[in-house]
This record gives C-alpha cells, structure tokens and sequence, in this order.
C-alpha cells in the first residue's frame, strides 16, 4: 500500500503496446537512445524469455504504486489491474488488502526498513561522546570539582580561625585580606592537585588532617585517570563511520536527527498504524517528501535520516560522492516486506510466471540481477586510520570515585571539629601566660634593714 511509486511500473505482455516508463536509478532508467535498463527491466527480459512472451514498459498514469481511497476506489497499478488495463505489475509490496482484489506471484525481493542519513566526516573520533565524557562520567567530573571547592572552603576557615593556623599563616605569608586568603587556600589545593609542589604547608592539626584526605582523593583519581586516558592512545578494532542514530528507538529519542519519508509510502502507512510509541513519536515529527530523490537530497544536506526500503538505502549508499550510509533496523516490526509481481485476480500467468521465477532464483540469476543493479558501484571502505572505533575504553565512574568522596566530605567535617578543640584549646593555655606576663603589685620596695 505504498504511494507515488519511482520504482514500480506496469508491463503488458502483449506486444505493440506503447511505451510510457518512470526512470528510478538501478530499477529503471532510460538512456540517450530511447532504450532502458535496470533490474526490473532485466528480470522482465528473463521472465518472458521463459515464458516466451515479448513485453513493453507503460508507466502507471497517476505514477503510483497502488492504494484504496476513501470512496472505495483504488488508484495507481493496483487500479489499472483491477480495471483490466495492465497484465502484470512489478514492484508492488504484498499486503492484505491488495490480495483481497488482485493476485500476487511468488516473492521476488525482500525489503526491509533503512535508515539513510549522512556519513560522518573521517577523523580521530570518539564513538558517540566527547574526549572529556570518555575520560571521565559527567558525575566524576562534578565530584571532583565539588571536592576541590570544599577543601579550598574549609582550608580558608581554617586559616581565618584556628589559632595555630592563622599565626602561621601570617608569620610565613603575611596578612591578608579574606578575599585574598580564599583565593590563596584555592591554589593551595589545586597545587596539590597538580602535584607542582605548595608555597605553604598547612601547620595546625586540623590544617594537617584535611590535607592528607585531600591529596588522598586527589591519587586515587590521577591514577583512575591515566588509566582511562591510556585506553584512548591505545586503538580499539577499526571501526566503520558511526552513525549519529543505530535505530528507530533513538531516532524518537533525539531531536538532533529529523526523520523524513515519503508521503503515503510505505514507511508512512507503516508508522502512522505502528502500535509502538516511539514509532509514533517518529511519526509525529517526520517530514514528509514527495519523491525519493528529495529524501536523499535531505539526507546529503545532514541533520535528517531519510527511512526508505533497504534497496533504496543500499543503493544511494554505494553511490558517489560516497556521502550516505545505510542503517539497518533490528526490531522485528520491521521484518521483511515481501515484494513480488501483481496481477489481475485469477489471472492465467500466474502458475507459470511463478514457475519462471523459482527458475530464476534457483540459478542465483535473480540475485546477480539485483547485486548488479543496486550494488553496481562499490564505495571504498575506510582506510585503516580515519576511524577509530574507543567504545572499548571505560571511563570513570562515579562508583569508583565514591570511596575517596565520601572519606573527603567526612574527614572535611572532623578537620572543622578539630579546629574547634585547637580554637578551645588556646584560650585555655592563653590565660596562664597572660597572668604570669602582668605587672607585679603590692607593697615591695628596697629597704635598708
């Protein structure tokens, strides 16, 4: 129940009918000279010299392939079968409404469901994420940065309020103001970090605590670091171009890749009555083209994914400039499509013209048909270093990091708690020395005795 149809025709196999042909690359095309070529015109050349037939090509008058209106009325090649206009029809999907008025013969191909989208510019890229997401997972990355700013943030209140501290501190680097203070514990940390070495070590018990737990996280993650880091330098298997999309469930999933088909095609039919929802989903916010050759023309442009039969995606895909690539679907709703000859309901050249067909398929010349058509030109396969396949590269984990994490926040709220006994500490060994310091009284003075 497909649409406007460029690979599908009708044949008379009566002879000085005249000729009237719709060009499709590789199903049907017409030459300078008036004469045509293409599988569809090669298989008719075989059946009939089986069949002993002579045949001549007229192109369906409303140019499609056949389907039922709403006033009960079919249209396109299915139409011209019913009205007795045709003989035969090639190019025309089985479906149970078509069967219910014309008759179909063996399969001749089986189609499925492609995808047709642009081919990834060839280069040193990471499949499907950036080089700092491959390192490390985004969680990874905000632990880090969350762990950096609280043991800047504790080191400063350290410095400002621990007594042992905040004489140190002042001694060796002098005073500061609070603002100057932060930045300071700020490059302290993240020279330790870097491991370029520190203008000041912390002097107080708390100070002392919070670094070792710091430069604790900071090995532990170096090292989970140069581990993944590694694995980039080292390749993985070649891979082909990646696609930007791997099936329909992630065409529904992005916004980034515009799904576009054929209006009252196939794939239209096929997705506006899918009980799936992303299949829906694909639907709702596909565009829709007139002819294949605007789909493909989307397809060169980027940023869409033309779905089309899987003759039509291999075909474009083995074309120059070598530009498209095809991606097959998995899902088993989209299983094969069966495409074979129609013909007016208990027509006569059924039995035989079956018969001519398995002859066909069973000395492969049908396959050779179609490998020569639709494979005709070959596009080269990537060379050995555009395209490096890093999915065997496993970055950090918020799961390996937890650890340290979790022992930096803990040791963060002891080193404040230690500072409190350093704070309580002082005051008390302070008083002491103040009343040893004081001015002596009372009545002493030097006398003669």
């Amino acid at each position: 129940m497909d649409g406007k149809g460029l690979h599908g025709f009708s044949a008379t196999l009566t002879s000085l009918l005249n000729i009237s042909s719709l060009q499709y690359p590789g199903f049907l095309n017409k030459r300078d000279d008036g004469t045509y070529e293409g599988f569809h015109k090669d298989l008719l050349t075989e059946l009939t010299a089986i069949l002993g037939y002579d045949f001549i090509i007229k192109e369906p008058d409303d140019q499609r392939y056949g389907y039922l209106q709403d006033d009960g009325t079919w249209v396109g090649m299915v139409g011209e079968l019913i009205r007795g206009d045709m003989d035969i029809a090639l190019g025309l999907t089985i479906a149970s409404p078509r069967e219910t008025v014309i008759d179909f013969s063996t399969v001749v191909l089986d189609e499925r469901l492609e995808i047709l989208v642009k081919k990834p510019l060839p280069g040193m890229q990471i499949a499907g994420r950036e080089w700092w997401r491959a390192v490390m997972t985004m969680p990874v990355w905000f632990m880090v940065i969350a762990s950096f700013l609280l043991s800047g943030i504790v080191l400063f209140v350290i410095i400002r309020v621990s007594p042992y501290e905040n004489r140190a501190y002042s001694a060796e680097v002098g005073e500061a103001s609070r603002l100057s203070t932060f930045g300071h514990s700020l490059w302290i940390c993240y020279s330790a970090m870097s491991w370029q070495g520190v203008d000041y070590s912390p002097r107080s018990v708390s100070g002392r605590f919070l670094f070792v737990f710091w430069f604790g996280f900071v090995v532990w993650t170096l090292i989970l670091c140069t581990g993944a880091i590694v694995g980039l330098f080292i390749p993985g298997p070649i891979a082909s171009p990646m696609a930007p999309v791997q099936s329909f469930d992630d065409l529904a999933a992005t916004d980034e890749i515009r799904p576009v088909f054929i209006r009252f095609g196939r794939v239209d039919l096929t997705f506006k009555s899918s009980p799936i929802d992303s299949y829906n989903r694909i639907h709702q916010k596909a565009t829709l083209v007139s002819n294949t050759d605007e789909g493909v023309r989307l397809a060169r442009e980027g940023g869409v994914a033309f779905i089309a039969e899987s003759s039509t995606a291999q075909f474009y895909s083995n074309r120059k400039p070598c530009d498209l690539m095809s991606v097959k679907e998995g899902n088993t709703f989209t299983d094969p499509r069966s495409q074979a000859i129609g013909l007016q309901a208990d027509s006569p050249l059924r039995k035989p013209l079956n018969n001519a067909i398995l002859q066909l398929k069973e000395s492969g010349k049908l396959n050779l048909l179609y490998q020569k058509w639709i494979y005709s030109e070959k596009c080269p396969r990537p060379e050995r270093h555009p395209e490096v396949s890093y999915s065997h590269v496993n970055p950090v984990d918020y799961r390996d990091i937890m650890p340290m994490f979790v022992e930096l926040v803990v040791a963060a709220i002891l080193a404040l708690c230690i500072m409190g006994i350093e704070v309580i500490w002082d005051k008390r060994t302070s008083k002491p020395t103040k009343k040893t310091d004081a001015a002596p009284s009372g009545n002493s003075a030097d006398t003669n005795v």
